[in-house]
């Protein structure tokens, strides 16, 4: 059933036979379901399985990536998630169907022009991670007010731990808190910027793995 809002003059969100109506970023948006019979070919399944690589690690952090997609997505008719799939179906993925899984040296998690992070590390601490980076002289007001988004993904847990809004640019390093079991566990660690005002964003830097 589809709901026709705001009136006569509104927009259809449901489903009306095997058309689906929905909104992304305000645009009506409409897709066609279908049916076949017929057996999947490899291209298919290949398909598929990329579909299910990616969703399996980008659903543990929707926020991140929404927040990191955003304001790409706000010029297309797509949603930030969706845009967040696409580009890593297609620049994060190794190995051939049925062997295919997540290349995490290529993950994009955050995409923007914002000025990225200078020189970053990050090391193990007793409390978690500590990542650090340049913080040169001639950043001035707005840069120095940037704030770092922090986030370490534990493959063999299938979560993650992550900061969307940490210690401004200007203090050169943050600690990104993690729970005692996780220490110790396999990790891959990423970092970005977003401005304070949240118009801008940086294109996210894979930082290594640890544990592995």
């Amino acid at each position: 059933m589809a709901i026709l809002k705001n009136g006569i003059a509104g927009n259809y969100s449901g489903k009306i036979g095997n058309l689906v109506f929905y909104e992304i970023n305000g645009k009506q948006v409409v897709r066609t379901l279908g049916k076949t019979a017929k057996p999947a070919t490899e291209a298919q399944l290949s398909c598929r399985q990329q579909i299910a690589v990616i969703n399996c690690f980008l659903k543990r952090i929707t926020e991140f990536v929404n927040i990191g997609f955003k304001i790409k997505a706000q010029a297309t008719n797509k949603g930030a998630y969706n845009m967040a799939v696409s580009y890593n179906k297609k620049q994060a993925l190794k190995g051939i169907y049925p062997n295919i899984e997540m290349d995490y040296p290529s993950v994009l998690l955050t995409q923007g022009s914002l000025t990225g992070v200078i020189s970053p590390a990050v090391e193990q601490l007793p409390e978690g991670m500590r990542f650090t980076w340049l913080c040169p002289t001639e950043f001035a007001w707005p840069f120095e007010n940037d704030q770092v988004m922090m986030l370490a993904y534990f493959p063999n847990l299938k979560e993650a731990v992550f900061n969307l809004y940490g210690a401004k640019r200007s203090a050169c390093e943050d600690v990104l808190q993690l729970r005692p079991g996780l220490l110790t566990e396999y990790m891959e660690v990423y970092i970005s910027f977003i401005a304070e005002d949240r118009n801008n964003i940086a294109d996210s830097t894979y930082l290594g793995s640890f544990n592995q």
